[in-house]
């Protein structure tokens, strides 16, 4: 049979030489967990961690709002200097590397919010 002591060994008992030990914190939540893996990307429009993290068709990842700004500013530019016509190979560009986006439309078009699925610790 196994007996446990009643007294901890000497050098388990708490003293002022050992404090307490941590409490182990609670698994970080989903949401947690996503916005860390996200802030390893840097937003290229802002250089800042992606807020509403959207992907373009060519594979951009940068900001919602980052990305529907420039998109927007873009189109009204090229109006302005086209004096209201558009071109037949203007359009809705990436804002990093002037890949076309299909089906914009003023509401995104293939511009994909990103949601992670599966974070990897290593």
């Amino acid at each position: 049979t196994l007996t446990l002591p009643s007294e901890p060994e000497p050098h388990l008992r708490e003293s002022s030489t050992y404090p307490n030990p941590m409490p182990i914190s609670p698994k970080p939540s989903p949401d947690l967990l996503c916005t860390h893996f996200l802030s390893t990307y840097i937003c290229p429009i802002c250089f800042s961690p992606p807020t509403n993290a959207t992907i373009t068709p060519c594979g951009h990842v940068a900001c919602g709002p980052c990305v529907f700004t420039a998109v927007k500013m873009a189109l009204r530019r090229e109006t302005m200097m086209m004096g209201g016509a558009i071109r037949d190979e203007g359009g809705p560009r990436c804002p990093v590397c002037r890949a076309p986006i299909p089906g914009w439309h003023g509401k995104g078009g293939e511009v994909v919010g990103l949601v992670v699925q599966v974070v990897v610790a290593a």
